[in-house]
């Protein structure tokens, strides 16, 4: 046992929070020891989101109180939070782009030299310092972080984080954009930061990797604290029930009776990653695409829809070459792409429900050039239904929603724009594990209708759950495609580790 186990760095006592009709938190109590990593989950609505902004000091409690290393902490503000010595690591990604990864790191702290002049040599010398504490030895202090990874420049948030010698850390969702080698980069940090004394509050829909990162988790349910327990002595579906209230049972999707070929890649490459890909889809058939991170299922997707050029092979799309056709002409023919990162590439923000759900469809809706806002209204709220989003009204700005019915509101714009191939790429991550039922559900109803899924995912179990017959990728390349049958877990990740016998588009259609 460490040192610093003995030490609490954070009680949180009897805190509460309301807001119009709705009791967030209500009366949620849990301690964190000093070197601990503590794990928090819960559905989304659970409570998470609001006791986050409440030690960030974006909200105020309305009762109970925060203790931080014994000591009764007042939080009102940012500043607050940080002066109380909590920091947090948004899922958003919080970088000046246009600024050097020192100026970046040092932000709250630059040193000067004269009491006006930056001094680069002093901050470069400390950037180095922590660049290399949180595992980054190959970043340069020098370099605009605009240029790196996303993944590099979380780090580096990480490392401006570290730069203020926290006594709490709260990573919301750390590992949503980082492949499975970053992922395990960043658990060493985390590692040290307890070695450190730092107690770490790790947040995400991951649970798997909460249980494995964690030393206790507490899970919340409508604002309310259920329980928090070892994370040695509880399984996923311990935590699933204890988050939804009942046990969750995973269903299978049955396969439908396949119709004709609706996509075809035949010797696909692209100048990014991907060499001589072969697929085939079929109408009603979910197909998914996986592979571990950097295994090419993005940039598939991608070729298919033209954001990367094909330098050689062939799309056929309906039997017809689409290789070179313009995204928008593809889209006219069926085609739809639901992209991993939903709230950057899929969605504007600041847009109500109405409005995404019907970006693109100005041919639809409009008629001598006037927007018929009627019959858009009328049409938009039949697939809002359908799709079943949880929403107060279709003028409700998107980014209040959660994460799930997010998702939906994407699949709501595919079919009112009469899609009829849908390219999945992640289409749960970030979304707790009750919505994720939803969205499988409604996969299955649009098959059922008679399109077709092309789903890229990483997890497993879902590609297990939802998928007919499975492209496994392994760097680039096509490894093996199975009936869903003949899958396994050791298999796939045999065949994605690039181990297994290559079975490069062996597809038999009896």
């Amino acid at each position: 046992m460490s040192q610093f186990q003995t030490d609490i760095a954070l009680e949180i006592n009897g805190i509460c929070k309301t807001f119009p009709g709705v009791i967030a938190l209500d009366h949620v109590s849990f301690k964190v020891k000093k070197g601990e990593v503590h794990g928090l989950v819960g559905e989304n609505g659970a409570g998470k989101s609001t006791l986050i902004k409440i030690l960030s000091g974006v909200y105020s409690a309305e009762s109970g109180e925060l203790v931080i290393n014994g000591k009764k902490a007042h939080i009102s503000s940012p500043i607050d939070s940080l002066h109380s010595g909590i920091q947090v690591m948004h899922q958003e990604i919080s970088v000046m782009p246009n600024m050097t990864v020192a100026e970046n790191i040092l932000i709250y702290d630059l040193p000067r030299k004269f009491g006006f002049y930056m001094d680069d040599k002093i901050m470069n010398a400390r950037a180095r310092e922590l660049l290399d504490s949180v595992g980054l030895y190959h970043i340069s202090p020098t370099q605009k972080v605009g240029s790196l990874s996303l993944a590099n420049q979380q780090m580096i948030h990480l490392a401006r984080i570290v730069s203020t010698n926290p006594s709490v850390i709260l990573l919301d969702e750390p590992t949503a954009s980082l492949t499975s080698n970053e992922a395990k980069e960043l658990f060493a940090v985390i590692q040290r930061f307890k070695q450190n004394g730092v107690a770490v509050i790790y947040i995400s829909h991951y649970l798997d990797e909460v249980i494995s990162i964690s030393d206790q988790i507490t899970v919340l349910r409508d604002g309310r604290h259920i329980t928090t327990v070892n994370s040695k002595s509880v399984s996923s579906d311990d935590i699933v029930t204890a988050m939804i209230g009942h046990q969750i049972k995973k269903e299978f999707r049955k396969p439908e009776v396949y119709g004709n070929e609706v996509l075809r890649l035949t010797n696909v490459t692209t100048a990014t990653l991907i060499r001589n890909i072969n697929l085939c889809l079929r109408q009603r058939e979910v197909l998914g695409l996986y592979g571990l991170g950097g295994a090419g299922k993005t940039e598939t997707m991608r070729a298919i829809t033209g954001l990367d050029s094909v330098l050689q092979g062939t799309v056929s799309l309906f039997n017809t070459d689409v290789t070179h056709s313009s995204i928008a002409k593809k889209l006219r023919q069926g085609l739809a792409f639901i992209p991993e990162d939903r709230r950057r590439q899929g969605l504007v923000l600041q847009m109500n429900v109405q409005e995404n759900a019907s970006l693109g469809g100005e041919r639809k809706y409009a008629f001598g050039g006037i927007l018929r806002k009627k019959f858009e209204a009328n049409d938009i709220k039949t697939y809002v239904k359908k799709m079943r989003i949880k929403s107060p009204s279709m003028q409700t700005q998107v980014s209040v929603l959660s994460g799930g019915n997010q998702q939906k509101v994407i699949m709501a714009r595919c079919l009112a724009h009469q899609a009829k191939v849908f390219l999945l790429d992640e289409p749960t991550v970030g979304i707790d594990v009750g919505a994720r039922g939803e969205i499988y559900q409604l996969i299955s109803e649009i098959v059922q209708e008679g399109s077709s899924v092309l789903l890229a995912s990483s997890d497993i179990n879902e590609i297990m759950q939802t998928c007919d017959r499975v492209v496994v990728l392994s760097h680039g390349r096509v490894a093996a495609v199975l009936d869903r049958k003949d899958c396994t877990e050791e298999k796939l990740l045999m065949y994605a580790m690039g181990m297994g016998e290559e079975n490069n588009e062996k597809e038999q259609f009896a």
